[in-house]
């Protein structure tokens, strides 16, 4: 009998090479110096931002708003993998930044922050081919939930800050970051109002 072969790595291959190909593209028009670097690490990380996001309210979506987004929900999981393939692009950019500049971009409590999000991103995908659920049981969703909202919350608060750093990098530098902080705003949203909308129809269909 032969076995299916799961769909998540063509997700991963794809996003990996999207990934790829945008920051080619970037370094390729302004050059491998330190500022384009720079540039090529933000649209990066806000690339593979995207798939995160989908992956994380793709559930909430379908909850709220029917049937219409039943396909996303379908493909969370595909979609958060497919995110951990396109940032590793990002991280490729950091780790190269970090030689050219002679030191680790970030420091102190900061780094560390990051760290663990990036920790708990790649503990998913390890187990996120069976064995989270065969090992965690029950502490496998949880485990899911607390991740993904910790991941969310390192991408919102560089996305928030940024969009609030208007006397540093100027006003430009922050409205490219409104979109974004914007869509992890609407993120925590569309997670509360689902989960509210799912609690008080159990509530309902109990009564």
């Amino acid at each position: 009998m032969i076995r299916r072969a799961d769909p998540a790595w063509a997700w991963m291959g794809w996003a990996f090479a999207s990934a790829s190909l945008l920051a080619a593209i970037i370094l390729g028009l302004f050059g491998t110096g330190e500022e384009s670097i720079r540039l090529t690490i933000r649209m990066t990380a806000r690339w593979s931002f995207l798939f995160f996001w989908l992956s994380y309210v793709g559930g909430s979506l379908a909850v709220l708003f029917g049937p219409a987004f039943a396909g996303l929900a379908r493909q969370r999981r595909q979609l958060g993998l497919a995110f951990a393939s396109a940032h590793l692009v990002h991280i490729i950019l950091v780790i190269w930044l970090g030689f050219l500049i002679g030191q680790v971009p970030l420091s102190g409590r900061i780094l560390y922050f990051f760290l663990i999000a990036l920790f708990l991103a790649y503990l998913l995908v390890a187990l996120s081919f069976g064995a989270g659920p065969r090992i965690l049981g029950a502490l496998w969703r949880p485990l899911l939930l607390a991740a993904t909202s910790y991941i969310l919350i390192a991408f919102g608060r560089d996305f928030v800050e940024g969009a609030l750093d208007i006397g540093h990098h100027g006003r430009s530098y922050a409205v490219e970051y409104v979109p974004f902080a914007m869509l992890t705003l609407a993120a925590i949203v569309l997670r509360t109002a689902a989960f509210l909308r799912r609690h008080f129809h159990l509530h309902a269909a109990a009564a």
